[in-house]
């Protein structure tokens, strides 16, 4: 009886850790954080806009394992505090009206 009840705790411990959502937030990555992350492909930055690309080389951000590229530095900190917002914005790559 001990044994089971045993088991069954780790058990429901182990579907408590699994069931936890990934809420990581990398505003500045290593490289095996971005090797790792799944790329959002978005062409504009979700925070201004612009062409990714348009000021040349810009940051990329990791959140909840994807990755988001971003048009500078001014908008990693833009992104950090809201996370959520910018990724779905990033995921339908609309350009943000200004």
């Amino acid at each position: 009886m001990k044994k089971t009840l045993f088991v069954l705790c780790l058990l429901l411990a182990g579907a408590s850790l699994a069931a936890t959502a990934d809420t990581s937030l990398h505003i500045h990555p290593t490289a095996a954080q971005l090797k790792a992350a799944k790329p959002v492909g978005n062409l504009h930055c979700p925070i201004s806009g612009d062409k990714i690309g348009g000021m040349g080389d810009g940051p990329t951000v990791v959140y909840k394992g994807k990755s988001v590229k971003l048009c500078c530095g001014s908008c990693v900190a833009t992104f950090g505090k809201d996370p959520a917002k910018y990724l779905a914005l990033a995921l339908k790559d609309v350009p943000v009206k200004k």
